[in-house]
């Protein structure tokens, strides 16, 4: 029934209102390295997300400059020196100690001539996170996801991109408001310098920041709130050859991490190894049996060499977007904490019902 998905909708917005978060502290190999901002841009947007509509007071859209790595991001301290098969993290800000809210999360690298100063200007994904869990259309609005739960948001640095320095730009969107055109980014910059490698250029299709995603890609409007149990699209270009996708689309192939082939590279393969059995795997596990989803529409066309090897999931999401439980308003995340938040959208909902 529409009644029963409404109500799902509203209290899984409810509860996970107060869930935002920003990026400060940086992993490298699963260990921190600095403290809050050594490496990662400051912003001034805080914990709120950035939105197509009705974005919180005060931040941005995606359409903004600031889009690249958040509003008013300046150059960190430091730049720090990374080499391929390197496990890059993001981590959670504010205290905050694990990602709550339903959605893929990407890593994109700018090539840079100074990474203190320079803003980036083409974008490439080296990493996607989709689906790690397969279950019900329930699931997909919680732990079905790679990035449930974590507090961080990791790429692995891929042998196949030229040494030098560069912004590393990692990214999460909550879907959990997407149905309703609110989708949320959470993003910040980290500085790194990538050294020990051959390449003499990057492979793949870039994107632009702002510009990478538009208000109305199928990636950004997908509803978690109908009978979905895959995620069929995704947001932005393909992940460049040599880079890696965890999971798949409808997580039929459990948490497993894949390298894009298209690319030679003296490095050791991401896929080679054995399984994966933890939230946050390390870069030596299988390939997943599925393949990622396709690019969002609006997405420069990415060349035939970025393709996934594995047989695509036949997995019955179609990303529409037009899942059951469409309600009014929702995805509308306050600045709040928990029972605030809850508060204001009991409020609105009953207002919504007449009953203000």
């Amino acid at each position: 029934m529409k009644t029963t998905g409404t109500l799902a909708a509203i209290l899984g917005l409810i509860s996970s209102a107060s869930a935002h978060y920003t990026f400060d502290k940086l992993l490298v190999n699963d260990k921190q390295v600095g403290g809050d901002n050594t490496y990662i841009r400051k912003h001034t947007n805080g914990y709120m997300p950035t939105k197509f509509k009705n974005a919180p007071s005060g931040s941005i859209t995606p359409l903004d400059a600031d889009f690249s790595c958040n509003k008013g991001a300046t150059g960190a301290q430091q730049v720090i020196s990374v080499k391929a098969g390197d496990k890059i993290g993001l981590r959670q800000a504010f205290g905050a100690n694990g990602i709550q809210h339903p959605g893929p999360s990407q890593v994109y690298i700018a090539p840079v001539t100074n990474a203190k100063a320079d803003k980036g200007s083409d974008w490439y994904k080296i990493h996607q996170s989709l689906i790690c869990r397969q279950g019900s259309p329930e699931s997909l609005r919680s732990n079905a996801w790679c990035s449930w739960d974590e507090n961080n948001v990791w790429g692995v640095i891929p042998a196949t991109i030229p040494n030098g320095q560069y912004l590393l730009r990692a990214e999460h969107i909550g879907l959990h408001g997407a149905h309703d055109g609110q989708a949320e980014f959470y993003y910040s910059c980290a500085q790194i310098e990538v050294t020990g490698n051959s390449a003499t250029s990057i492979p793949g299709t870039s994107t632009k920041f702002p510009g990478g995603y538009q208000a109305s890609d199928p990636a950004v409007n997908f509803s978690v709130w109908g009978r979905s149990t895959s995620y069929d699209v995704a947001p932005g270009p393909d992940v460049i050859p040599g880079g890696t996708i965890r999971g798949s689309a409808s997580g039929a192939g459990g948490d497993k991490l894949q390298t894009v082939a298209g690319a030679s590279s003296s490095a050791p393969d991401a896929s080679s190894g054995g399984d994966s059995s933890s939230p946050a795997p390390s870069p030596s596990v299988s390939a997943p049996s599925s393949s990622a989803p396709a690019p969002s529409s609006s997405a420069p066309a990415a060349s035939a060499t970025v393709a996934p090897a594995p047989t695509p999931s036949a997995g019955p999401g179609n990303g529409s977007g037009k899942g059951k439980g469409k309600g009014k308003g929702k995805g509308n995340c306050t600045r709040s904490f928990p029972r605030r938040a809850a508060a204001v959208l009991a409020a609105e909902i009953d207002g919504a019902a007449g009953k203000q």
